[in-house]
């Protein structure tokens, strides 16, 4: 009697882009051809997919029913969602985001009040603050990602140390780092500038050109935020990480080690990305800010210099085309704001009308679905023409995305 044959393992292909940690992967290959693994292989951690990257592996195999992944974050697994059910489960989540926004901006105030003053802090403010982050995009991640779009002038350090780590942790989960790790990115966000807090405010906030002297002291922040968490307990690499290497170059141009591209920890690389977007795209002492669109033409023109091309494409795709906040013309004429994005329909989110053709401010906004434009006629479809400075227009974006309309 014949032996029955052992029950092969479920595979499926995906992209390596689409490999997160928790898979089993099988049937690797190099450029070459050469097989680099046949039995399942557990990914760990993102250095095992960055070396598969480097290797020149474009896709891979995995083992559906061994990976911890769940099932429904497989690409190609996806349970399929109705635009109405995706609506609901954002303003849903909106509310409580805009609360956890507001509430770490205060936490991020008090620890860094405290360390200018040489008061001690409470590292558990931090974690907290964190943790309410991550669980809030384990949620909907579309929700505080809106809000990173949140600016605020006056309170610049501490709204963008907010907005740092939900750019940080969101484009992290996207990329499937586990939970734990994206707790210690959200820590790392919340604390990459406290090393500012050792400048004197009158360089921090100087509305002209800094001396060469100045500047100095100012690229020095990195180490003096790691001599201010050197001897913390409850620190991870990852936040140290963060902290050090904001302000490293993917061509050795940066500071404060020169520290040159693989040399540079990934969350080094995204950090990079995270904190340039935040910053170009915030009224700051010495510039207006800049439209998202603007910001991400110029971070993707230091692709290969500056930032990690990797990096960079992930974050566009994150943020979308046109992120959320956004003011723009569309084809008909009309104007508005992008109050929701799909990532899946990055030309086409929703925007609220608040100008007619003729440049008439409505006096009730409509909502405009351009996803829903698909299907009519090519001609009379509405499309998002160009991106607009906001101010020029005496609109503020902050306005129209902390509610539902």
């Amino acid at each position: 009697m014949a032996k029955s044959q052992k029950n092969e393992p479920l595979l499926q292909s995906v992209d390596i882009d689409d490999v997160k940690v928790g898979m089993y992967i099988h049937d690797v290959y190099e450029r070459d051809g050469m097989m680099l693994v046949s039995e399942g292989r557990l990914i760990v951690n993102t250095e095992q997919i960055n070396e598969l990257r480097q290797r020149g592996v474009k896709r891979v195999r995995i083992d559906t029913d061994k990976s911890s992944v769940k099932k429904k974050e497989v690409p190609g697994k996806k349970v399929a969602k109705d635009d109405k059910q995706r609506e609901e489960e954002y303003y849903k989540e909106l509310e409580n985001a805009v609360t956890i926004h507001h509430e770490g901006v205060i936490r991020v105030s008090e620890v860094l009040h405290a360390i200018r003053s040489g008061q001690p802090f409470s590292l558990s403010i931090i974690k907290s603050a964190a943790r309410d982050i991550v669980e809030s995009l384990l949620k909907n991640p579309d929700a505080l990602i809106s809000l990173s779009q949140l600016k605020g002038y006056d309170d610049y350090t501490y709204v963008h140390s907010v907005n740092v780590a939900i750019l940080l942790a969101s484009l992290a989960l996207a990329m499937g780092y586990p939970e734990e790790r994206l707790i210690e990115l959200g820590m790392g966000g919340l604390l990459h500038d406290i090393g500012k807090m050792r400048v004197p405010e009158k360089i921090l906030n100087k509305p002209g050109k800094l001396t060469d002297t100045e500047f100095a002291i100012i690229k020095r922040h990195p180490e003096f935020g790691i001599e201010t968490i050197l001897d913390m307990r409850g620190i991870s690499d990852i936040t140290r990480k963060i902290v050090l290497q904001h302000h490293e170059r993917y061509n050795g141009k940066g500071y404060p080690l020169g520290l040159k591209g693989e040399r540079i920890h990934e969350v080094g690389l995204m950090s990079a990305v995270a904190d340039v977007y935040d910053a170009l795209t915030s009224d700051r002492v010495y510039k207006a800010a800049w439209t998202p669109q603007k910001a991400l033409a110029l971070i993707f023109k230091g692709c290969d210099t500056e930032y990690s091309r990797r990096i960079v494409e992930l974050f566009t795709k994150h943020m979308g085309v046109y992120p959320v906040g956004s003011f723009v013309k569309l084809s008909n004429g009309e104007l508005g704001v992008v109050i929701r994005i799909d990532r899946e329909k990055l030309l086409r989110p929703v925007v609220l009308v608040l100008f007619d053709k003729n440049g008439t401010r409505l006096r009730v906004p409509k909502k405009i679905d351009l996803w829903e434009e698909r299907n009519i006629e090519k001609r009379k479809q509405v499309k998002i023409e160009i991106s607009l400075n906001p101010k020029a227009f005496d609109i503020n974006v902050n306005d129209f995305i902390q509610r539902r309309f």
